[in-house]
């Protein structure tokens, strides 16, 4: 498989687990930036689609406070 296939599905994969899960992308970012692993201004396009389906999801009448990770801690 060329490489600039195996970049697209990676990115591809990881957009659309940003979506399904913007909770723990945006806790793994954030563990990650707090590591020093990345830097601040890193994965900050994962991060904005996160946020957006944050969004939704909450204008859907899904309120983040009711999600499993957010009830935890």
């Amino acid at each position: 498989m060329p490489i600039n296939l195996y970049r697209r599905r990676i990115a591809a994969t990881v957009i659309q687990l940003a979506k399904d899960d913007p909770y723990l992308v945006k806790e793994v970012i954030a563990r990650l930036r707090e590591s020093g692993e990345i830097a601040v201004d890193d994965l900050v396009y994962l991060d904005r689609i996160a946020d957006r389906w944050i969004r939704i999801a909450e204008d859907n009448g899904k309120a983040a406070s009711a999600h499993p990770r957010q009830a935890c801690g």
